[in-house]
């Protein structure tokens, strides 16, 4: 299941010097309501896998959560894998910050898990990633690599077209980089969107890209995503039902 993406991360800052606290930060006015949406994942022209994202208040806190289920072929392959990935956020005045973060593939062969314990007070992150555990320091405003792409779900800030954060991922502490696009319709089972479109490039050998969609019309939030690498796209998710909570 670690081979299908669970929405490919993302988060904002602005362009050129990354200087501005306040566009780094996840503004809670800025949030979209709670949701529970499901997307198709495809390989190709296969449909590989369901994922079901949402957005929902618990206890006093925010919790972000995909789960993605193989289906058809993929199922037959890969048996009952399920992948999730689970942001728990709490409310500071007037914005978010995460508490903790984890990842997990029930069923699979290999341990990918990770799962990340912020401590604010210490500017620290307890890692533990592949069962190898670390304590990371930790700049303001820094997310997991699922969380960030909380903060493309708003309108774009006008003039604004590259935007970075720091992020914990994979065990280490990095920076994600999105450039903004010019807007263009999206098509997607549940209809056709009009949509704001951001590029992430990993900058590898294989000239890996991330491509994602958010479209105004649906409180921001993501209606597709697409991985590729050497021009070509592996893995693509497309929103099929949204219900709003």
């Amino acid at each position: 299941m670690s081979k299908f993406p669970v929405m490919l991360a993302t988060c904002l800052v602005l362009a050129g010097p990354i200087t501005s606290a306040h566009a780094a930060t996840l503004e809670s006015e800025k949030l979209p309501p709670e949701f529970e949406a499901i997307y198709e994942v495809r390989k190709g022209e296969v449909t590989v896998g369901e994922m079901r994202l949402s957005l929902r208040k618990q206890d006093g806190k925010l919790v972000y959560e995909s789960q993605t289920y193989p289906v058809g072929i993929a199922a037959f392959f890969l048996g009952s894998q399920v992948a999730t990935y689970r942001t728990v956020l709490e409310r500071t005045e007037d914005r978010y910050r995460v508490v903790e973060f984890e990842y997990e593939v029930q069923g699979a062969d290999k341990d990918r898990n990770e799962q990340y314990v912020f401590d604010w007070t210490s500017r620290t992150a307890h890692s533990t990633y592949k069962g190898k555990t670390r304590t990371l320091a930790i700049e303001p405003h820094t997310l997991d690599r699922f969380s960030v792409q909380l903060l493309l779900m708003r309108e774009p800030d006008a003039g604004i077209n590259r935007y970075a954060c720091p992020v914990v991922s994979r065990g280490r502490l990095k920076e994600y980089v999105y450039e903004l696009e010019p807007d263009q319709p999206v098509q997607t089972r549940l209809g056709s969107f009009t949509a704001h479109k951001y590029v992430r490039e990993k900058n590898d050998r294989k000239g890996t890209r991330y491509t994602e969609w958010y479209a105004e019309s649906l409180h921001y939030i993501p209606v597709r995503s697409d991985k590729t690498r050497n021009g070509k796209t592996e893995i693509s998710a497309r929103i099929t039902e949204v219900r709003w909570l």
